[in-house]
């Protein structure tokens, strides 16, 4: 009898943990995590999230394990994000190839592109939706890693006790924020803000149709304000590329968010200075957030969240 309920437990147990999973963000500063639950009928539960800063003399992995054990959060299943710097995305024509073909075929048009030998590489390739075709090719992001790259972010994640299950890239974690919050049927655009920077996300209907870097004077701070010329001028610049090179109608609505991006920074100059509707990032409108998790702590977990919030899917990457 004993071992029957012990079995029952083990089930339950394990089917209670499939509607549940944890994003992981590691970064030279720090590492962020995001606990989301699905319950069957209502929007995802983000139960927990953190970031935790580095320490020196400890590993990250570390640092969160010893986090995780005392929220009884080990054995989960986690998506990892890969960190910025840590591999490269190429958009470019896509070959005519079946699509199990279409990422080896797309390793030899880069190899030239990639700043490390090819033969180290680790490849994965996703395509545009057909309306992006230039002409009669379709278009295609890849996605190239180096395998050590690669093998030091598993080693990391297990270290942690979780259980590795998706290896994401920052813009389809973007992505999948904007599915959750945002109405994507006409097309937004996901602005992250950083301390020095920023990335521009266009998505449709679930598609990534098109992801930018770029330069800011924007120090992150919480009493720095946001660049409102230099940050009009980039998105700009990308409405630009998006209209007149791949012939797309504009996005809707342009979002934005990231660190210490709060609503008084959000000046009426930045919102009236394009066609196109520009808002703050509402979290709240696709997820269920635990009422203890302060804002800031959210901004830094972006990414982590939207790690957490994936669904397997085709063009998920």
């Amino acid at each position: 009898m004993k071992q029957l309920v012990e079995k029952v437990t083990r089930i339950l147990r394990g089917a209670k943990r499939q509607n549940q999973v944890i994003g992981v963000d590691f970064s030279t500063a720090g590492v962020a995590f995001a606990h989301i639950q699905r319950p069957a009928t209502q929007q995802p539960y983000l139960v927990n999230c953190d970031f935790i800063p580095a320490e020196n003399g400890i590993e990250s992995a570390d640092l969160l394990r010893t986090r995780l054990l005392k929220l009884g959060l080990l054995g989960i299943p986690c998506n990892l994000v890969m960190s910025p710097g840590s591999y490269q995305l190429i958009l470019g024509e896509a070959p005519k190839v079946p699509a199990e073909e279409l990422a080896e075929a797309l390793r030899w048009r880069i190899k030239d592109l990639v700043q490390f030998p090819i033969a180290e590489a680790i490849v994965d390739a996703f395509l545009l939706p057909e309306d992006s075709a230039r002409g009669t090719s379709r278009m295609a992001y890849t996605v190239a890693a180096q395998r050590k790259n690669i093998e030091a972010a598993v080693a990391a994640t297990k270290a942690t006790g979780l259980q590795l299950k998706n290896i994401d890239i920052p813009e389809l974690v973007l992505r999948n924020l904007a599915e959750a919050c945002c109405d994507t049927k006409r097309g937004v655009a996901i602005v992250k803000l950083q301390q020095g920077g920023g990335s521009l996300q266009i998505i449709r209907e679930g598609n990534l149709y098109l992801s930018r870097q770029f330069s800011l004077s924007y120090n992150a701070g919480l009493l720095d304000d946001l660049p409102g010329e230099a940050l009009v001028l980039e998105l700009q610049r990308s409405l630009d590329y998006f209209e007149r090179q791949m012939r797309q109608v504009p996005p809707s609505h342009i979002y934005l968010c990231g660190e210490n991006v709060t609503a008084d920074k959000l000046t009426p100059e930045i919102r009236n200075a394009l066609a196109v509707t520009i808002n703050l990032l509402d979290l709240n409108s696709g997820v269920q957030v635990a009422g203890a998790i302060p804002d800031h702590i959210l901004s830094l977990s972006l990414c982590a969240i939207g790690a957490a919030l994936r669904q397997d899917q085709v063009g998920q990457g």
